[in-house]
């Protein structure tokens, strides 16, 4: 039951039409320092997808001191109109939308500006490590005007309320910290006097915006640092908090600690919840839960039980900006949940310069791609054969399905999935196979054909009559080039191939897999020793999936050899040759596991051409194209479902 997650709830003066809530994040669509029409696009989205309320546009940043290219420059003039544009789009859907403003303080990099960066004293971050400069009296009254002339802009772009990053980075939660601001003067010593700026700027705000306009604030219940705050201190500031605040929106950690505030799947989903539950008991003012949130109907429970007013999501709404409104109609095998990889939210900002989806390739490409309930169905269905029942080819098939196309799937295995089958086997990456999930669910809905335990011949194909015939058969994984009995894949192992009591794994795939196979041997107990080229073992992969897996290996007594190749095993040891020093080193060991490197499956393809098929009609998707991450299997199999409908 999801009752009390659609019923409105104020918020100050504005009534939310629902409790949904799109938190705030970087998407990386700014333009010199201001929203684009993508953001306009990729908000509207997810108030066509029925959220109450959005906060958004990412973070805006109050003064040229806190400049990123990421975010925009909330305190420039020309921002009104663009806000105006977003603000307009949500609006003609019912969602509310609230901005985020923002000082990054001393977690920021100087680099954008070429300036110093500015904190409450001269103590670095764990996350940037640059020495900030200690802000002087004047510094404060800068940025204090600078939130003012921020909310003034937002008030003018019609946008719905304000809420304020004291969050887990910026300069108001700096100020707060005992570890960050260790200041003298008014603005430091006493917690009173470390609460001084944020109240200084609510009232800073209030005078500009008035009282009737929502003003919250995004607050780090526990920074988990050394040396920081802890929950018992987060009570202390909102007890000391501006009396006219009118939400609280609910954080922990830091951005050194993003590995907890936004979790990987390593953590349970809700794992923030005695946080904001113990801090609902303290308020009467609305609090948002957030944290690892991707079930609306547990969502519900929360509400229920009283330990949030609103329900915080980020990562399940760029996954599926349609969440809300497929619950709302009953659809809830429709909704793609988030599976808390990080891979292309987190990481894409990085990798790709804007926010996304494994999952979703739509998500972050709003202005390109459209929804599919836009698109017309194929003028001419076809009849299409999928070979292999992956991510590629479910993707694929899903989507081909709803433009009209015939859709039949062939899969050697007994069942669906492809190589996600293989990572599922690891413990702490179960979650993972959800993405097949989420894609059966939806295949169940459609009028598709599945035919598994079918190894499918070029000999078969070229014998039937199909309009298309898609070749989604993956990749596997490379033989070691060191040979014996003694020497296994990853895979293998993941599958059942049993190996002795003391195993060495040399990662040379460098992301899950290493890390994946050597938890996955710690917990067969298993005396593990992981050696890697690389500067910490899964190198590759996205940066908060990191620390979780380095606790599990510490954890377990791994021994950990980095800067380091295997250039042999025999007679129960490893040769090791460090590849900066040359030092050889040898390690005793039951077995050698490698993981490797992948191959594509490109057979086939190839001798369905050689049997005559027309060469146009087929089309390979996912690895066995070239073996990559799940984002370009699932992207590569929508993305040409959709070239064959125009």
């Amino acid at each position: 039951m999801t009752d009390m997650l659609f019923t409105p709830r104020r918020i100050g003066s504005v009534t939310i039409p629902n409790r949904t809530v799109f938190l705030a994040h970087e998407t990386g669509f700014a333009e010199d320092g201001l929203p684009t029409e993508r953001d306009a696009a990729y908000y509207e989205a997810r108030a066509r997808g029925g959220v109450g309320l959005i906060i958004g546009p990412s973070s805006m940043l109050v003064h040229p001191s806190a400049s990123n290219p990421m975010y925009a420059a909330g305190y420039d003039p020309d921002v009104v109109p663009r806000l105006k544009e977003i603000g307009a789009a949500c609006h003609e859907h019912g969602t509310k939308v609230f901005a985020q403003l923002q000082h990054t303080g001393g977690e920021d990099s100087g680099e954008h500006a070429m300036r110093e960066t500015w904190a409450p004293s001269a103590v670095p971050s764990e996350f940037g490590y640059e020495m900030p400069k200690r802000m002087e009296l004047e510094d404060i009254e800068e940025v204090k005007l600078g939130f003012a002339k921020t909310a003034d802009h937002v008030k003018e772009g019609g946008l719905d309320g304000i809420e304020l990053k004291a969050g887990h980075d910026g300069i108001l939660r700096q100020f707060l910290s005992p570890k960050y601001n260790t200041r003298s003067d008014k603005y430091g010593g006493s917690i009173d006097n470390r609460v001084r700026l944020v109240n200084e700027v609510v009232e800073a705000i209030r005078d500009r915006v008035g009282d009737d306009f929502p003003v919250g604030i995004r607050l780090t219940l526990d920074e988990m640092e050394e040396g920081g705050y802890d929950y018992d201190y987060a009570v202390e500031v909102l007890r000391r908090l501006h009396p006219s605040l009118d939400f609280l929106d609910s954080d922990i950690a830091t951005i050194s600690k993003l590995h907890i505030t936004d979790a990987p799947m390593h953590a349970p989903l809700g794992y923030t919840s005695e946080y904001y539950g113990a801090a609902r008991e303290l308020l009467d003012i609305p609090v948002i839960a957030a944290g690892r949130i991707n079930d609306l109907t547990k969502a519900n429970d929360v509400l229920e039980e009283g330990r949030a007013d609103f329900i915080g999501m980020c990562r399940q709404l760029i996954c599926d900006a349609d969440t809300v409104r497929k619950v709302r109609r009953g659809e809830d095998e429709e909704v793609t949940h988030c599976i808390a990889c990080n891979q292309n939210c987190l990481g894409g900002i990085h990798t790709n310069g804007h926010v996304g989806c494994i999952q979703t390739p739509r998500s972050g490409r709003e202005t390109k791609i459209p929804h599919v309930e836009d698109v017309d169905d194929a003028p001419a269905p076809r009849r299409v054969l999928v070979v292999g029942g992956g991510p590629a080819g479910l993707s694929f098939a899903v989507t081909a399905a709803d433009l009209g196309h015939h859709v039949t799937i062939r899969e050697r295995e007994s069942e669906l999935g492809g190589q996600s089958n293989i990572a599922t086997q690891v413990d702490s990456r179960r979650e993972f196979g959800d993405a097949v999930r989420n894609l059966l669910n939806q295949l169940g809905n459609r009028d598709v054909t599945v035919e598994t335990d079918t190894e499918v011949t070029a000999a078969d194909v070229a014998g039937e009559s199909w309009d298309e015939i898609v070749i989604a058969t993956g990749a596997t994984e490379k033989q070691p080039e060191l040979a014996g009995p003694d020497v296994h894949r990853s895979w293998d192992v993941l599958q059942g191939e049993s190996v002795g009591d003391s195993v060495v794994v040399f990662d040379n795939n460098k992301h899950a897999a290493g890390v994946g196979v050597a938890e996955y041997l710690v917990d067969a107990d298993r005396d593990v020793t992981f050696v890697t080229t690389s500067y910490h073992p899964g190198d590759q992969l996205e940066g908060t999936n990191v620390p979780p897996f380095l606790e599990t290996l510490y954890e377990n007594d791994v021994d950990i050899v980095t800067h380091t190749t295997v250039i042999g095993f025999e007679d129960n040891a490893a040769q090791l040759l460090n590849v900066y020093s040359e030092e050889m080193t040898t390690v005793e060991a039951d077995s050698l596991v490698v993981a490797a490197r992948r191959e594509a499956r490109t057979g086939l393809a190839e001798s369905i051409r050689e049997q005559g098929v027309d060469g146009d009609a087929v089309h390979r998707i996912g690895d066995c194209v070239a073996p990559r991450l799940i984002d370009k299997a699932i992207y590569d199999g929508e993305m040409l479902a959709r070239e064959l409908s125009v």
